[in-house]
């Protein structure tokens, strides 16, 4: 397992820095600051067990380096007790460095004197606290690809490593890591957000604006050979179609801006629909009655994602076409079946009704199309609008 921690300066609270402002995109939003959030929590979870191991083992100091990912060099994503300065010189080593090299190489715990340290950076460099050194391999140290790094702890005096206080030392440096891969666990969640959202951008502009600008381009041709033989019906016809597909073409773009500014809650589609909701009633007035007879929604982030993006788009049809006063968002799943349906007290298909196109149905079964799903409209003048979504639970992956 490589790492994928990148250098921090060596001191916890600048690897927090460090992992926000690499995931904090240049347009901030809920998603993004939730994204960095919780990496930040991983990474708090992370400096707090090394405290805690620092003070269990009566040590004075402690650091945590992995290897990069070339395999040459300890990079220090963690270090308590001990002063700024040094955390930051030792933010960087040689992955052979002195005991610390030795004990990832053997995959035991190793301890020396600290002579070797204070050798490279003066006796005052550890000061009275920090005279002896014992080095902690982190990983399975049965599985030589676990090795990610190494856990260094400084004390005062030289320590007589027993079994038994070896076995412990093991016990605290597998909780390091599973902090560690936790951390990275993270990273890769939000790497695959990310590259989720981009495919969902790309998806938008394709389905709501490419089409319109492709036609738009198609009449600007015919106006002009329009102009050439003088046909100046024909010509005012295709600049009235142009006009008319670049008017849409700007609502579209202002759409797909507000869409992309208000982004699924990175906590899952329960807690992203339940504040769907709730921003529905306070921006439009219109009862809303949610229905959620699942315990919990776990799919992955692909049918989250579409999901709801459809409800998000039934919402907004009722708001702007229904004149409807009270709507209802249920959510069952029965024999493998999942059922989210979007209903209204409003007007329905009527002469006010806008046109198929306009209402957003053919995207809305587009996007059911990608998780294997479809959706069903049912409207009757005068007694409202019923939009439901069914798909199949998806099969869980091998392994």
């Amino acid at each position: 397992m490589k790492p994928k921690i990148h250098l921090v300066g060596g001191c916890a609270s600048t690897f927090v820095n460090e992992v926000v402002s690499k995931h904090a995109p240049e347009s901030g939003n809920d998603s993004s600051e939730s994204a960095a959030s919780k990496n930040g929590e991983a990474v708090a979870l992370l400096e707090g067990f090394l405290t805690t191991i620092i003070a269990a083992v009566d040590a004075s100091a402690g650091i945590v380096r992995i290897l990069s990912p070339d395999g040459f060099q300890f990079r220090s994503i963690g270090c308590s007790g001990l002063p700024a300065e040094v955390c930051k010189s030792e933010s960087v080593v040689d992955a052979g460095c002195g005991v610390c090299g030795k004990s990832a190489s053997s995959g035991a715990v190793e301890s020396s004197d600290a002579d070797f340290c204070m050798s490279r950076y003066g006796a005052a460099f550890f000061a009275e606290a920090c005279k002896f050194v014992l080095a902690v391999p982190l990983g399975n140290i049965d599985n030589e690809d676990d090795q990610t790094g190494v856990l260094t702890l400084f004390f005062a005096a030289e320590q007589n490593v027993t079994d038994e206080r070896e076995r412990t030392l093991k016990s605290y440096a597998e909780l390091m890591q599973i902090a560690l891969k936790n951390i990275w666990q993270n990273e890769d969640s939000y790497q695959l957000n990310l590259l989720a959202e981009r495919q969902s951008i790309a998806n938008e502009i394709h389905d709501s604006l490419a089409q319109t600008l492709y036609y738009a381009k198609i009449r600007a041709s015919l106006l002009l050979d329009a102009m050439k033989s003088d046909n100046d019906l024909l010509a005012y016809k295709c600049a009235q179609d142009i006009d008319e597909a670049l008017e849409s073409s700007q609502k579209t773009v202002r759409e797909l801006v507000t869409h992309f500014r208000c982004q699924m809650d990175p906590k899952g589609l329960k807690y992203a629909l339940q504040k769907l909701v709730k921003d529905f009633i306070a921006r439009t007035g219109i009862t809303l009655e949610y229905d959620n007879q699942l315990e919990d929604i776990n799919l992955p982030l692909e049918y989250e994602l579409q999901i709801f993006l459809i409800i998000r788009e039934s919402l907004v049809n009722i708001a702007t076409h229904s004149g409807a006063s009270i709507a209802r968002l249920t959510i069952t799943c029965i024999d493998g079946q999942y059922q989210f349906a979007v209903e209204d007290n409003g007007g329905g298909v009527g002469d006010s009704a806008p046109p198929e196109g306009h209402y957003g149905l053919e995207i809305m079964r587009e996007r059911a199309l990608r998780i294997g799903g479809t959706v069903g409209v049912e409207s009757v003048e005068g007694l409202g609008t019923r939009v439901q979504l069914i798909f199949s639970a998806p099969a869980a992956n091998p392994g």
